[in-house]
């Protein structure tokens, strides 16, 4: 029996020996990295920031382009106004609308959907479309827009009602004083004074309904509520003294 018990134990010192000196290897065995197994950026921090100025920098250069084509724009019109004859007040009205129209879209540029809408103004102008032209300026001063903006997309709208009044309205017989005096009010914004000479033309038989149309379109949003009546019991007054005179 002591013979058997000595054979059992005896590997033990050999066994102990093994574990010790393989964990002595796997001491000396280097640990993973952490770096290693941390995923590595898709781009460095340098590249995004490239990409992002090159960004800046074509955004940039569309708005500047998308301002100088409203320049363009108002400079077409202002040409236009060279052929048609000699009407000075119309070419001056023109010039300015061309300058309002050109800071108007500078400071829209940020506004994708504000400055198609203004070259769909201006376009429309160009086409002698004025129902259209006016209707597309007229919801730029309704939209939100900051102080400064409304200021100006206001001045361009009454440059253009003086324009497309000027134009439509400058040959209609016997009219001519009452024309020039709405056409000066509205182009400096005084609706209040634009209001008697623009009820005297209105109430006037001659008036074809287009033209009628088109003073509605321009001068509806600013004018009091019931202008259009007054404007015919005025004429109607006005036919009644003409016929006592006869």
């Amino acid at each position: 029996m002591r013979g058997v018990k000595r054979h059992i134990l005896c590997p033990l010192p050999l066994i102990c020996i093994a574990l010790i000196t393989g964990c002595r290897d796997n001491s000396s065995a280097p640990a993973p990295s952490a770096a290693s197994n941390s995923p590595k950026p898709s781009a460095s921090k340098e590249v995004k920031d490239a990409a992002a100025n090159a960004a800046t920098e074509v955004a940039t250069e569309v708005k500047k382009q998308a301002a100088a084509a409203f320049s363009e724009l108002g400079k077409q019109l202002l040409d236009s106004t060279k052929s048609g004859g000699s009407d000075a007040l119309l070419k001056g009205i023109s010039g300015d609308f061309q300058g309002r129209v050109s800071k108007l879209g500078e400071s829209l540029k940020t506004n994708e959907a504000l400055m198609q809408q203004l070259n769909v103004g201006v376009q429309a102008m160009l086409g002698n479309n004025d129902v259209d032209a006016v209707g597309a300026l007229g919801k730029l001063t309704a939209a939100r827009l900051t102080p400064e903006q409304t200021t100006l997309a206001k001045e361009a709208y009454n440059a253009g009602a003086a324009f497309v009044t000027q134009r439509n309205f400058s040959s209609l017989e016997g009219s001519s004083s009452d024309v020039a005096k709405l056409v000066n009010s509205v182009w400096k914004g005084n609706y209040t004074e634009a209001l008697p000479p623009l009820q005297k033309i209105y109430g006037q038989t001659t008036l074809t309904q287009p033209q009628k149309e088109l003073l509605g379109a321009t001068y509806d949003q600013y004018m009091p509520a019931g202008w259009k009546d007054a404007a015919g019991k005025l004429q109607q007054g006005v036919d009644a003294l003409k016929k006592f005179g006869q």
